[in-house]
């Protein structure tokens, strides 16, 4: 249950194997995620988020933290506005979609007392520049002008980990950098006001953006929201980017590059004992069983799928899936309007390009009506 879902080679992404096995042997352990509760939820944030779920069920005590101060540091938004996004739109989704046992905290909540703050200067005395940006250069998308808030970032989530008293921390790939930095700096001799240890971690896979490249947040056409509504999950998933079978499905690093064949894989297929996939008359019509993602790959890249036939499965799995989310978000639209109002914001400050803009409008629709702008 705790590695389902990790990303591959295991010896990498795991720190370590033989540490998470020696914590199963007795006790509660805590784990987290941290997130930038800047923006909508989309599936990338589920496969961490189904990671606590998976996490609780193994017997861990799980948390998610809303990082208001992170989302700050980032340039995200207000604090007021943020923290009114976390305890809405994304405390309902985590509890309706992942489970009402995730704890959810705020960063703010320790990040601004004097002690943190004392412990956060002694680690910018132990850790280099590079060695920050290196951590963070990732998340940052390789800025050209890193300010000193992105040095700073990769800090804070390392001291977070020891504030939450977590024991194995959580997050994609792009953090592993940063969850090895703290691994190493907390190894150190180096007087701290909160107790110190080194934590564990393992890293899931990032999930391709739907047009090619990442997910991104601030692209609509790059993600599916989990309120959607079904015609734009339709749409969506139709303009997806899905190459046919007999071409590669993998980049030169090895990296799985349809995501159609990536939502499958990892949201779809872990967490079923298996799917029945409807299959165009031109491929042989009827059903195919689906039990394991090999089995669809293999199935995929022989030419029994069609691109559009994984596609109208996932469309109407996706609405059906988030179809309670949906009807709690529009029975009460205060639990979605500061998201709208957030995004607003950002566009206002020209983290949205005007067609992206009207993408994300039209998500708000149902929720808040089409005289919103």
């Amino acid at each position: 249950m705790v590695l389902r879902n990790v990303a591959e080679p295991l010896e990498e992404f795991v720190m370590t194997i033989d540490e998470i096995k020696e914590m199963l042997k007795s006790g509660r352990h805590n784990t987290y995620v941290g997130y930038e509760p800047s923006g909508p939820i989309h599936l990338g944030t589920l496969i961490t988020l189904y990671k606590l779920k998976d996490m609780i069920d193994a017997g861990f005590h799980a948390i998610a933290l809303m990082a208001d101060i992170h989302a700050i540091l980032n340039l995200k938004g207000p604090r007021d506005l943020i923290e009114e996004v976390s305890m809405t739109y994304w405390k309902t989704v985590f509890h309706e979609l992942g489970s009402p046992e995730i704890e959810i905290r705020m960063g703010s909540e320790f990040e601004l007392s004097p002690n943190y703050v004392l412990d956060l200067l002694a680690l910018s005395q132990r850790v280099t520049a590079r060695r920050a940006w290196r951590a963070m250069s990732v998340i940052a998308r390789e800025r050209d002008d890193p300010l000193v808030s992105h040095h700073i970032y990769p800090l804070m989530q390392a001291l977070d980990i020891l504030y939450l008293e977590v024991d194995v921390a959580i997050g994609g790939t792009d953090q592993r950098k940063i969850h090895a930095l703290a691994r190493d700096v907390f190894s150190m001799q180096i007087p701290l006001r909160v107790k110190k240890y080194v934590p564990s971690a393992i890293h899931t896979p990032l999930l391709p953006g739907l047009t090619g490249g990442k997910m991104s947040s601030s692209l609509p056409r790059s993600h599916i929201a989990v309120h959607d509504p079904p015609d734009i999950i339709k749409e969506k998933v139709r303009q997806a980017y899905c190459p046919p079978g007999f071409e590669d499905q993998y980049d030169e690093e090895g990296k799985l590059k349809n995501p159609i064949l990536g939502i499958f894989r990892y949201l779809i297929l872990p967490m079923s004992k298996g799917i029945r996939l409807p299959r165009s008359r031109a491929f042989g019509g009827g059903e195919i069983e689906i039990s394991n993602y090999k089995e669809l790959e293999r199935s995929y890249v022989k030419g029994e799928v069609h691109p559009l036939d994984l596609k109208n499965f996932l469309a109407e799995y996706l609405i059906r899936e988030f179809s309670p989310l949906r009807e709690k978000l529009l029975s009460d639209k205060s639990l979605i309007e500061p998201l709208y109002r957030l995004q607003k914001w950002q566009k206002e400050r020209g983290l949205f390009g005007e067609p992206e803009w009207r993408d994300a409008l039209r998500s708000y629709y149902p929720y808040l009506g089409e005289h919103i702008s």
